[in-house]
């Protein structure tokens, strides 16, 4: 699972409905704003990944005692001005974004449709859950700034994937083709521009003599020699059929499993979407539905969201691969659609799937 949707999966629905009532959204705006915002505050992260300094200063913004750091303790000190968690949240985006700060958050509330205050108070909760978060997994794993920083890069492919096209701008602008680049690198942008004004003049310089010789040769008319009657060292080569490997055939559908409440792939699952992974790239036009399941077992609302958590781990894991997000539909149908008898053990776990493919659901 990608760390975005590892953050994203520790709000629940009380937790979306708390912010919602605070902030005045509905609860679908909400939540899918909060994804970004996690997705927004990581990727400014995933931006500065190559400076351990600076990762390592952000992280300290932390304030102590991390247990306080809840979603419902981040909604209700929304609505407090001595709120430690929001005061914290606010220096941690002023520090990660510096000058950007008012442009990204703009872009976010742009892209997921929140109120500008809506949208700053969003980033103020999303930053201490992430920091507290990635400063955690930090302690637990042993890891050094170097391997946090390593880990962020390997996740810039899924964390564009859940970001609106005005953020991906500004984190990753598209005068500079790298994805570690900062949000203040583009001020480079105007000396480039000023070298490339000189290349044309002496590129145009370079090609008069070329000019002038065919101007004055290439309308020379040219005899052609006869070809010689007898022997085959000239005879015209026949053409050649057609070897070019067509593109792999895509599946209308794949189903991919899942142990008991889980959102993580069994490994012979992951094997078999890297796989899949593989025949998308070979189709670049197709559009694919990642469709969630569960088996019957359990609560029915519980059962759904469990759906679209496995559904949104894989259109991640295929993010990271290279697929564009645009190119997937992820949506979790609960207990809906067997195709095994929930009665068995073995029937369950065939109904704890996603199913990948050009088909429906």
């Amino acid at each position: 699972m990608s760390l975005i949707n590892d953050v994203f999966s520790t709000l629940d629905k009380r937790g979306v409905g708390r912010i919602a009532e605070v902030l005045g959204e509905s609860d679908q705006t909400v939540s899918r704003a909060m994804q970004s915002a996690i997705g927004t505050v990581l990727g400014g992260l995933a931006t500065r990944s190559d400076n351990p300094n600076f990762l390592q200063k952000i992280l300290d913004l932390v304030p102590s005692g991390t247990g306080d750091t809840t979603w419902s303790n981040l909604a209700s000190g929304v609505a407090d001005p001595n709120s430690s968690l929001i005061s914290a949240g606010k220096r941690m985006t002023s520090t990660l974004f510096g000058g950007a700060e008012d442009m990204v958050t703009r872009a976010l509330g742009a892209g997921t449709g929140m109120k500008p205050g809506a949208t700053s108070s969003l980033m103020a909760m999303a930053a201490p859950m992430v920091m507290t978060f990635l400063g955690r997994r930090v302690r637990d794993e042993g890891m050094s700034m170097g391997g946090l920083g390593t880990l962020l890069q390997r996740e810039i492919p899924a964390i564009r994937g859940v970001l609106p096209a005005g953020v991906i701008d500004l984190l990753w602008p598209r005068q500079h083709e790298t994805v570690a680049a900062s949000p203040v690198v583009a001020q480079t942008v105007t000396e480039e521009k000023s070298s490339a004004m000189w290349l044309v003049p002496l590129l145009l310089l370079a090609l008069i003599p070329g000019l002038y010789w065919i101007f004055n040769h290439g309308t020379r008319r040219v005899v052609e020699a006869p070809r010689p009657e007898m022997g085959t060292a000239n005879r015209e080569v026949p053409d050649l059929p057609n070897t070019r490997t067509p593109e792999p055939a895509l599946p209308s559908k794949v189903d991919l499993y899942f142990e008991t409440g889980s959102a993580k792939l069994r490994p012979e699952s992951s094997v078999r979407l890297r796989e899949f992974a593989g025949i998308l790239e070979a189709n670049p036009n197709a559009h694919v539905t990642v469709n969630g399941y569960t088996d019957n077992r359990g609560n029915a609302a519980s059962n759904t969201r469990l759906s679209q958590k496995r559904a949104n781990a894989v259109k991640a894991d295929l993010v990271r691969q290279g697929i564009a997000a645009e190119r997937l539909t992820a949506q979790g149908f609960g207990e809906e659609n067997p195709i095994a008898d929930n009665a068995t053990v073995r029937g369950r776990g065939m109904n704890r799937r996603v199913s990948v493919g050009a088909g429906g659901h």
